[in-house]
């Protein structure tokens, strides 16, 4: 088969094109017969306590840097979200997910806390 001159196939452009400010999260494909599959998890009870010392340590360095972080109140009811979930029977990984982000927005420009959210995530299972 020859490609038409405009390099389209047949079945047309399945490119992808992410400009601006985008913020992309999560799994992105394209093409034929393309299939996706991701699992979200909350820690489970084994991990439990390795994510209460984490997010203990983010509410040490909220204190510490917090001339540093802009909205520093609602980072920490972000922080309060992921505790509940994480102590919670019935856990909401969307809504660990959507306050984990905002947290990482929140404190993105002090590295040390951004690696801290992220290693928290990674405990969770989130991210």
């Amino acid at each position: 088969m020859t490609e038409p001159e405009d390099g389209m196939t047949k079945h047309g452009d399945r490119g992808i094109s992410i400009g601006g400010n985008a913020h992309v999260s999560g799994m992105v494909a394209t093409g034929d017969n393309v299939t996706q599959n991701q699992q979200v998890s909350v820690a489970s009870s084994g991990d439990a306590a390795a994510v209460l010392e984490r997010i203990e340590r983010i509410e040490r360095l909220l204190d510490q840097y917090a001339a540093e972080v802009p909205e520093l109140d609602r980072a920490r009811r972000d922080l309060a979200d992921v505790r509940e979930e994480a102590e919670s029977d019935d856990a909401d990984p969307e809504r660990v997910e959507g306050a984990l982000e905002r947290l990482g927005r929140r404190v993105g420009g002090v590295a040390v806390l951004a690696e801290a959210v992220g290693q928290l995530g990674a405990a969770m299972g989130v991210g």
